[in-house]
Formats: structure tokens, C-alpha cells, sequence
């Protein structure tokens, strides 16, 4: 958290400011700033604005201090945040196109790629308060444009910043993508939602996918953030109170490159435990991975945290022979509508004027446009390729999940603006059973009905927050297959819905497992015990 902090002040107390002061003899001082971030918008009578990493990674550049700093050059663009970003554009035009959710008005937005960086995540959200694309603490220049709301950051770290600015305001922010429990603190984040189960959750939930199966000698791999130490903690104790025990807990370090990627890996080919929980993300697990490939690890079984159980960044035929039968907890996964029509509407030659399509285009169809210097693709683009042509993680809406996240904010949004344009003065929740006014409305008073919003879903069920801003907290149960191309298939074997009795349903498909060795897990498992097994460590694998 120190950290964190230094950056902020960091970013305020030597950003190019834009600050204009005349003197008594009438000359003027200035500091001018030009904004680093890109950026999409549409206009509307309310904004909301949208801290999403279009690309994962940037290029780490050498600060010399005898120029001013360069720009952030992002690297990695990510298919699957580009769908976020169009499933955020569908719930707007949904909203905007009911005429039974906030009739004479129009939602807009504002979308900035953060790029994973947190000082670009703090950037993006201080020029949505601010309304233009310059950074000025304190002010909101587009007096008649009410702000919502911000959706993001995609990571917890990320978030906890984030969080306590908009907080100071009482803005309300909704992470789709933010599960560190530390954000579940409301005195601390009072404003702070998130469609995303909170960690407490999910780290009770990989314990118990562990203990269901009879592990009992287990490695614990963690990325060295908020959201791996406070994740990875609660796994320890889950486990080890139930008897089980750990053999060893690596960290990954983020501000490595390389992640310390060698020395993890060592330790985890040496290591006697078969089975090997993960709690990262997956831009920073991917060295890790790598360097498996490069020592050529086999014969683990490992348990993903929700962080990278989904991802398409291991789908690859390279991949399968260390991640085969890997199992872990993802977020729930929710289907959308029309939404697979929507993603096919892009077409190059009309929308490449816009920001992020060229780049969008460049990346499915693996080609480069004439206009680009230096490509790298293979072939260059023509502009007539067709989206129904190609199958990618893009135009893949089997299993939404973060998008479906990103969507389910969108809609929370319009619901609790919604509600607070539907309410009749004399029974309102306001002083003197007052109503708050939709076109000047106040951040805390939107917060209220934030609160209180029920959310219909296309499952059926009713979204909510309780009163810590966290959602009912579901999972599903995945394992990696590999596939007849090769590539690894996620293939959904069970379910945790903590909404149940008793803490939860724990059920798993047990007939339809595969680990990494091709066998298939029969029969029924029964977690461990606490009595004859607490302090009892063995080696022990199926």
C-alpha cells in the first residue's frame, strides 16, 4: 500500500499539470500537459467512464533523467478486452435503445486503456472526473454532463488506488475484474463495487478443490501483489487447518521481467508435492510458463486461481504437454443476447478511422495495413476479410465471463440511475423525503440507489450487491483438455455457488475429469478430515 500511495502523489505532484494563474502586473503562469492515453467516447446526457487494459503489458524504458520521460509504449494487445469494451458499447445501446430505462436520456462514455499500468488506471480516472483529457484534481469542467460513475480496474492493486480517490468524491466504481478482499473494507472503500466475487471467497473455494480430491502435500505459487498475498494466505490456512500440508510458497516477483521465473520453477521440479496451486494473473504467469516449457516440466497437476484459469494465452498446442489437466475456479459464466451479432458489426474500411480498430484487425486476421510501417504479420490487410471467417477468443461467446462482468456494470448503472430518476418527491430517501434531480444530480446520492440496484439477469436470477459492494459469490469448475488440433479446451466439470445453504455447493463432475496422464478421475472423493488427519504430511497424487 505504501507503494501504491508514492505513485499517486507522484502522478500528482509532477504530472504536467494544466494551471493557469495571472499576477497582479497581469502576465500569467502556465503548465501545460498533453494526455499519453488512447481513448474512445461516445457522447450522452450522464458518462460513464471505463479504465479497461486494452493491451496486458507495456515496454520497460530506462528513466535517464536528461530528457522528460517518453511515452508508455503498450505491447500486447488483448482480444479479450477489446470484447469488454464491446460488450460495455451493447449495454450502453440496450439502455439507450429501452425506452423503459431513463426515457429523454442518453448514456455515454468514455473508454481508456490502461495498458496494466497503474499510473495510466490513476490517469484515465482523473481525466474522466475532470471531463476532458487533461488531468486536474478537484474539477470537473463539463458542469452539465453528470458523471456516473467509473467502471475498472481490471487489477486489485490497481483498484485499492483507484478506490480511494473516487471514494474521496463518493463516486461509484465497479471493478469487473477486482478480487482482492481488501476492497470488501467499506470503511475504507466506501464507494467501491465489483461484479467479481471478492477472494474470500474464491480462496475457501481452491482449498476445497483441493481437499475434495485427497491432496495433501501441495506447492503454493503466488503473484506478489495484493491479490496473490491476500489470495494465497487464505488457501494456507484453509488447508493446513484441515490437515494438509505445504511444501513450499514461491512469489512471483512483478518487478522482475523475467518474474524470477528459473528459480520458481527449480524449486518446483524439486519439489516432491504433485500438485501445485497458482494464484496470479496471467500476464505475470506467463513467464513462468515459459520457462517450464524451457526445463521441460512434467508430471504436475496444477490448481488455477480465476486470475488465469480461462485464459487464452495457454490455450496453445505447445502448452498442453505441462498444462493438460490443470483444474481450477473461474468466474461464473453468463451468456448475452444478440451479443454475438453485435462483435461481427465491425467492418474495417468505415470504422478504421476510429481508435484501436486498426490495431483490432491487425491482430485476428494476423496481417498489416499498407499505412503501417515496419509490420511483423505475414501478410498484409485488405479490409474485406470477414469476422464470420475466422474463430478466435474474440468473436467467442460460449463463456463470458470478465465480459459478461463488464456488461453486468454497465446494466447496474443504468438500473440505479434509473431508479433515481423514477423517484416521486415527497418518498424520497433524501432529506425531507426529497429526490435527487437526474440532471444534476450528486455522486453520493447515486451511490444510494448503487446500494439498493437489483439487476435482472439473462440467467434469470437477480443481481445484487451486499453490504460490503460484493456480488453472490458463484464459480465454475474447469479443466484443460487437450483437443484434436492440439490446442488445450476448457471444459466446465463442476460448480461453487456460495449462495446456497450450509456455505456453499461444492459439485464436481467427476466422470468427465482428465489429468495430464490421459486417465479420467472415477468415482466420488471425500474431503479430508480434521481429526486424524491435521498434522499428517504425505506425497500423495491421482
Amino acid at each position: 500500500m505504501e507503494t501504491t500511495w508514492k505513485v499517486f502523489w507522484a502522478l500528482l505532484l509532477f504530472s504536467r499539470i494544466p494551471v493557469a494563474y495571472s499576477t497582479s502586473d497581469g502576465s500569467e503562469c502556465k503548465l501545460m500537459s498533453t494526455s499519453e492515453l488512447d481513448w474512445i467516447s461516445q457522447p450522452g446526457d450522464i458518462v460513464i467512464g471505463v479504465i479497461i487494459p486494452l493491451h496486458l503489458d507495456r515496454i520497460y524504458q530506462k528513466v535517464s533523467f536528461e530528457k522528460g520521460p517518453s511515452r508508455t509504449m503498450c505491447t500486447m494487445f488483448h482480444l479479450e478486452s477489446y470484447q469488454q469494451i464491446q460488450a460495455l458499447k451493447f449495454a450502453i445501446q440496450e439502455i439507450n435503445n429501452n425506452t423503459s430505462i431513463l426515457p429523454n436520456l442518453t448514456l455515454g462514455y468514455q473508454v481508456y486503456d490502461s495498458c496494466n499500468v497503474l499510473h495510466y488506471d490513476l490517469e484515465g480516472t482523473l481525466q474522466v472526473l475532470t471531463g476532458f483529457r487533461t488531468v486536474i484534481p478537484n474539477y470537473r469542467c463539463l458542469l452539465d454532463i453528470p458523471l456516473g460513475g467509473v467502471i475498472g480496474a481490471a487489477v486489485s492493486s490497481n483498484s485499492l488506488l483507484l478506490a480511494h480517490v473516487l471514494g474521496l468524491f463518493r463516486y461509484p466504481q465497479i471493478s469487473h475484474f477486482s478480487t482482492s478482499r481488501l476492497l470488501s473494507d467499506r470503511t475504507k472503500f466506501p464507494s467501491f463495487f465489483r461484479t467479481v466475487p471478492s477472494d474470500a471467497f474464491q480462496s475457501q473455494g481452491l482449498a476445497k478443490l483441493v481437499l475434495y480430491f485427497g491432496w495433501t502435500w501441495v506447492g503454493l505459487v503466488a503473484v506478489e501483489n495484493d491479490y496473490g498475498h491476500q489470495g494465497i494466505q487464505l488457501v494456507k490456512q484453509e488447508i493446513v487447518k484441515a490437515g494438509a500440508c505445504v511444501a513450499f510458497t514461491e512469489y512471483i516477483l512483478v518487478s522482475r521481467a523475467d518474474r524470477n521465473a528459473q528459480q520458481i520453477v527449480k524449486i518446483i521440479k524439486k519439489s516432491s508435492a504433485k500438485v501445485i496451486i497458482v494464484f496470479s494473473t496471467e500476464l505475470d504467469f506467463i513467464p513462468i510458463a515459459e520457462e517450464m516449457l524451457r526445463q521441460n516440466m512434467r508430471e504436475k497437476i496444477f490448481v488455477a486461481s480465476e486470475g488465469w484459469s480461462t485464459s487464452s494465452l495457454f490455450s496453445a498446442e505447445r502448452f498442453a504437454p505441462v498444462f493438460s489437466g490443470t483444474i481450477g475456479l473461474a468466474l461464473y459464466s453468463g451468456s448475452i443476447p444478440g451479443f454475438k451479432h453485435f462483435l461481427q458489426e465491425i467492418h474495417s474500411f468505415s470504422d478504421l478511422r476510429q481508435p484501436w480498430v486498426k490495431l483490432f484487425w491487425e491482430e485476428v486476421f494476423n496481417c498489416t495495413f499498407l499505412d503501417m510501417e515496419n509490420g511483423t504479420k505475414s501478410r498484409r490487410c485488405l479490409g474485406t476479410e470477414s469476422l464470420t471467417n475466422v474463430q478466435s477468443s474474440y468473436n467467442d461467446v460460449s463463456n463470458l465471463r470478465a465480459t459478461y462482468n463488464v456488461y453486468t456494470a454497465g446494466h447496474v448503472f443504468g438500473k440505479a440511475l434509473n431508479d433515481l430518476q423514477t423517484c416521486k418527491n415527497g418518498e424520497g430517501p433524501f432529506h425531507n423525503k426529497t429526490c435527487a434531480d437526474i440532471w444534476t444530480f450528486k455522486p453520493w446520492q447515486l451511490l444510494y440507489y448503487m446500494k439498493k440496484v437489483e439487476v435482472m439477469l439473462s440467467n434469470g436470477k437477480v443481481f445484487y450487491f451486499d453490504e460490503n459492494g460484493d456480488p453472490p459469490a458463484v464459480y465454475d469448475i474447469v479443466n484443460w483438455k487437450q483437443g484434436p488440433e492440439g490446442t488445450i479446451q476448457l471444459v466446465k466439470v463442476g460448480s461453487y455457488d456460495t449462495t446456497t445453504p450450509r456455505n456453499g455447493i461444492f459439485s464436481i463432475k467427476t466422470d468427465v475429469l482428465l489429468w495430464d496422464n490421459g486417465d479420467r478421475q472415477v468415482g466420488l472423493v471425500i474431503c479430508i478430515m480434521k481429526n486424524w488427519m491435521r498434522r499428517i504430511c504425505f506425497s500423495y497424487s491421482r
